[in-house]
């Protein structure tokens, strides 16, 4: 053990090289050999805001670490210029995962109150002996629940050199907090980030509910931040996820380098749980090298700009990030929250047969039926008996009677006496899929807005399991306020091209110019446009939107959070980085 007198001008030195922060006064470093072992042994004695130090070698671990203390871990690998496509890396403190594939199998699990803080830096995480993923999720866990948020989680300048896990970085509970400055290189599905917020509000919310209740707050810090971090899919033969979400999940990226990875996050769906809330994606660099047609949002609402796409343009409709809403369909054959196809409670549905809801009425039968010679019908319906008008019923849903599972869908077309309706395929149903037979009841409604859809936010709170509109004190309405989807200024660099939003053509709800809106690439870098700042006032986002959140993050300066939000005309514009300044694209409308 060494007191922080006898290594100040060591990890000031260090922090030359690796962005690292000098201790607090009065802070104790402890220095462990690197073993997880002794590791353990320093966490055991330090107190919250003392240091345990890794020193440069190869270190296999065979257990993962549980810290429940407000300290920094810090190695001696250096990264520089993370955030674009040639970082530089001194491996120095490398950990060689060798944790059996049992149980957790995790590699740093960090459980803190709100008051406490907690940072890693500089260490490498690189395979060990085992090629196989560990059945559990989150390698790196970033855990605190509590009645306030954790606003002082950091994880920065590390290197995670392909890694046999799941999901890299997964910050869970109530955690504001930022992973800055590292290189991330993923194999195959390994995620980099799993971004949850299952306790927003107070350790007795679940699921996400506190954070659906609450207003996006966007151009604050009450997100998870990702920037300037350099993360490569190897050997990619698909675009897969920067980060997936669920439970409330809200988060930030910016200033990164992303190779073949692009957001996606779940919406609410299966289980008791809320998807995905809001988040914000911009300035950062995507290079895609292989074919793909945009990520996936499945809920809530998001604000993208000023992203540079370079490389393979998408194949579906230039679109950058595609806004499917599930729930609509049976691609989760009995989800908790019942499929959004006319009748359902959680949903605004046309109860009046013109387009009207109206709580308390029920929903309005379009049409029924039976189908007349269907056998094993994927995807159509027919009735011998109907003489439609063609394509009338494209954008209501269907419903099967007849089946307690996968039992409704939305029409994409119709004929005088056939419909047919969006046919989810995928294995990860169970087995439930929605097929007609001759003799099956069938009915014809139509839902108006989908409780959690992409462009919608703030809900009243819901709580239990099964799930309640406190409220009402019942499975109802709970008033999905309209927060669209904003895009501008979103590039494919080689051509000049505007990337977009995408929604499915036939899908009932989420369109374009009311739950979401395209507005081009005419904007002054890192600007706001007018119609998101008088969109998101005070009364819809909590403050005044006028610009995004300071950068460099409090946690990498040091410097106090300010309040409430920055100014289009604010230091954060002026500290944008200096390939973003010198950058000059060729722009056409798209």
């Amino acid at each position: 053990m060494k007191t922080i007198g006898t290594l100040l001008f060591t990890l000031s030195a260090l922090g030359g090289l690796s962005g690292f922060s000098a201790p607090r006064c009065g802070a104790t470093v402890y220095d462990s050999d690197g073993s997880e072992a002794s590791v353990r042994a320093c966490i055991h004695s330090a107190a919250d805001g003392d240091i345990v130090t890794l020193p440069a070698g190869t270190f296999s671990w065979t257990s993962g670490l549980d810290i429940t203390k407000g300290i920094t871990l810090q190695g001696q690998t250096t990264v520089s210029a993370a955030g674009t496509s040639n970082p530089a890396i001194k491996d120095a403190t490398i950990i060689r995962d060798d944790i059996p594939r049992t149980g957790f199998s995790g590699i740093v699990s960090v459980r803190i109150t709100p008051s406490q803080s907690f940072r890693m830096t500089g260490i490498t995480f690189s395979p060990g002996s085992l090629t196989t993923k560990p059945p559990g999720d989150g390698a790196f866990r970033l855990n605190s629940s509590g009645a306030t948020a954790n606003n002082s989680m950091r994880i920065d300048h590390c290197h995670f050199a392909s890694l046999y896990q799941g999901k890299l970085i997964w910050p869970s509970g109530w955690v504001y907090g930022v992973a800055d400055h590292n290189v991330m290189e993923c194999p195959g599905n390994t995620y980099p980030f799993f971004v949850t917020h299952a306790t927003y509000g107070a350790a007795n919310q679940k699921g996400g509910n506190g954070s659906w209740a609450d207003y996006p707050w966007y151009g604050t810090d009450k997100f998870f931040f990702i920037e300037d971090n350099t993360i490569i899919r190897i050997n990619a033969l698909r675009v897969n996820s920067l980060v997936d979400t669920l439970f409330g999940a809200r988060w930030v990226a910016r200033h990164n380098y992303l190779k073949d990875c692009i957001p996606n996050g779940h919406g609410t769906e299966g289980w008791a749980v809320r998807g995905q809330r809001a988040n914000e994606f911009y300035d950062n660099t995507i290079n895609i090298t292989v074919n793909w047609g945009g990520g996936a949002d499945r809920s809530g609402t998001a604000l993208w700009h000023d992203n540079t796409f370079l490389g393979v343009m998408s194949a579906n409709n230039a679109s950058m990030c595609n806004l499917p809403n599930f729930r609509e369909t049976p691609a989760r054959p009995r989800p908790i929250w019942r499929i959004a196809d006319g009748t359902n409670p959680w949903d605004a549905n046309d109860t009046e047969g013109n387009g009207t809801f109206v709580e308390g009425h029920l929903p309005f039968l379009f049409d029924s039926g039976t189908d007349t010679s269907s056998v094993n019908s994927q995807g159509v319906i027919h009735d011998s008996t109907k003489n439609w008008a063609v394509n009338q019923w494209v954008g209501y849903s269907i419903k099967n009677t007849n089946l307690t599972n996968a039992y409704g869908s939305y029409v994409i077309s119709n004929t005088s006496n056939t419909i047919t309706y969006h046919y989810y395929s995928g294995a990860d149903t169970g087995g439930r899929y929605l097929i007609f037979n001759q003799g099956d009841r069938y009915e014809i409604h139509r839902v108006l807005i989908m409780m959690d859809q992409n462009g919608r936010g703030k809900t009243d709170l819901i709580t239990g399991v099964p799930p309640i509109n406190k409220t009402t004190g019942k499975a109802s309405w709970p008033h999905s306020a309209l927060e669209p989807c904003y895009s501008w200024n979103n590039v494919h660099a080689p051509t000049g091209s505007a990337m977009r939003f995408n929604a499915p053509a036939q899908q009932p709800t989420t369109k374009e110019n009311v739950d979401f809106f395209n507005l081009g690439i005419d904007f002054p870098a890192d600007t706001t446009p007018a119609a998101v700042s008088s969109r998101y006032k005070a009364a819809l986002n909590g403050v005044d939107y006028t610009g995004t959140f300071v950068y460099p993050h409090p946690l990498v300066t040091a410097a106090p959070t300010p309040t409430p939000s920055a100014t289009p005309s604010s230091q954060q514009h002026l500290q944008k980085k200096e390939a973003k300044k010198a950058k000059t694209l060729k722009r056409r409308k798209g």
